[in-house]
């Protein structure tokens, strides 16, 4: 296995659109983006310019043809923003990269925003990397920052359900294991339109195939 690191250019077609959105912003922290399934997830700290209402922001989110979920959460002068949304305008691009995960194992692991770049972490068979390597540069004219052997072993991971994985995936990207906590359960459960005490099953069972996938 192999695990690559992907730069993508962040070009001004990417903003179009959403100068209104760029605008409203005073700065934001932390971005970071997952794929679910052909879906993919968003989470970042936001603070918006006096005068803004966070809520109206909201609505015109909601009302955008590739947005599947959208919730804010206040943290003391600031929101952390949840967005769930299909690949929309880059629908055809997204499709050529799951082709590639019809043919072995290919996982977007994470994305981040980085300068005017945003960086992609694939794991990814042997035998594929030369066609990962291709699709992103024919794509998205990306460059690779770095490929590195990666465990061959088969990860405790893929004894999840979906949901388990779903839900085991956003509660550590969100910062539900950090300490302090940086989303509740509830605010998880919110994201996920889950009650909290689903949540927390999901949780316990998750992790409890995760520990038994290490220690066994």
């Amino acid at each position: 296995m192999k695990r690559l690191k992907i730069a993508i250019p962040n070009s001004e077609r990417l903003y179009r659109g959403f100068e209104w959105l760029l605008g409203a912003i005073e700065w934001a922290y932390g971005d970071t983006y997952f794929t679910i399934g052909t879906d993919v997830v968003k989470l970042v700290e936001i603070k918006f310019r006096d005068g803004v209402n966070p809520e109206e922001i909201l609505e015109r989110l909601k009302s955008l043809p590739q947005t599947k979920d959208v919730k804010a959460f206040p943290r003391n002068e600031h929101y952390l923003i949840y967005l769930r949304a299909s690949f929309g305008p880059q629908k055809e691009k997204a499709e050529r990269l799951f082709e590639l995960q019809k043919k072995g194992l290919v996982v977007f692991e994470s994305g981040t925003f980085v300068g005017g770049e945003s960086i992609l972490s694939v794991l990814c068979e042997d035998g594929l990397v030369g066609e990962v390597v291709r699709t992103f540069r024919e794509t998205y004219g990306a460059r690779v920052i770095s490929v590195e052997d990666a465990e061959s072993e088969k990860s405790p991971i893929s004894k999840l359900t979906k949901r388990q994985a779903e839900v085991l995936l956003l509660a550590y990207k969100s910062g539900y294991f950090d300490e302090p906590r940086k989303v509740t359960l509830r605010e998880l459960a919110e994201m996920l339109n889950l009650s909290p005490s689903t949540v927390k099953e999901h949780l316990r069972k998750g992790l409890k195939k995760v520990l038994e996938g290490i220690i066994e």
